[in-house]
């Protein structure tokens, strides 16, 4: 099954995307990197990329947990402050290293007056933000060993300014649909560019919660990302503004 949604996401990525290269005046998701790192490049962005693979940037986090830890002038933390960051073998897409965080969500220990008990209210994630400077784009790869989960990434902290990633459905036409943000065992792909510029982001699962027999925890794991850090007044190329 998980093949299968692949294959149709694929597919239709160029109607997902249909309008994109005109205007940007709001931000805008991608499900698929290359066109993600085409557009930056239509917009005159020149983007970072963040795999973890540092030794000295990231050697603080190889088999230990750190709260904070900031690399190419973001800072990343977990999204709760119960939990801390580490990079492993298991979360890589590429390379040696990928990103996730310890304990998994605020499952535990979550915050005043919250159960658990709604879908994402103590989810598994991760948050960047900016250390001088505003972001114009994120996006990397993000994978579950729980499937299927269900990504969400806001600009700014869950829940404000969730970024929709639509659905897929097969045929178009149909009411056969999978939401995009929906994501099996292989790595998927969730970005956005806002050209206005923003401070932060979360990406978090929104799929797990508590139950009384237990619940049904998802955990989420990321590699591979890349982001746009500079000047809101950047003047854009070919018809952008």
């Amino acid at each position: 099954m998980e093949m299968a949604i692949q294959a149709v996401r694929k597919s239709v990525v160029l109607l997902f995307l249909a309008g994109v290269h005109n205007v940007l005046a709001a931000p805008v998701a991608y499900i698929d990197e290359a066109s993600f790192l085409a557009d930056l490049n239509a917009l005159g962005y020149v983007p970072v990329h963040e795999g973890f693979e540092d030794a000295v940037a990231w050697g603080n986090t190889r088999g230990q947990v750190v709260t904070a830890n900031t690399s190419q002038g973001l800072e990343w933390t977990a999204n709760n402050p119960a939990s801390g960051i580490t990079t492993g073998a298991g979360a890589a897409l590429t390379g040696q290293y990928g990103l996730y965080s310890i304990p998994h969500g605020s499952y535990t220990n979550p915050a005043p007056g919250v159960t658990c008990f709604t879908p994402g209210e103590c989810g598994d994630g991760w948050r960047g933000k900016a250390t001088d400077t505003l972001l114009h784009a994120i996006g990397g790869w993000v994978s579950t060993n729980t499937p299927y989960a269900k990504i969400g990434l806001f600009i700014g902290d869950y829940p404000e300014n969730p970024v929709d990633f639509g659905k897929t459905c097969d045929p178009p036409e149909s009411e056969n649909c999978i939401g995009n943000s929906t994501i099996g065992t292989a790595h998927q792909f969730f970005g956005v560019i806002d050209t206005a510029g923003f401070e932060r982001f979360e990406y978090r699962e929104l799929e797990g919660k508590l139950e009384i027999d237990g619940g049904d925890i998802k955990y989420i794991f990321s590699d591979d990302f890349y982001f746009v850090l500079g000047d809101p007044e950047l003047v854009f190329k070919n018809g952008f503004e």
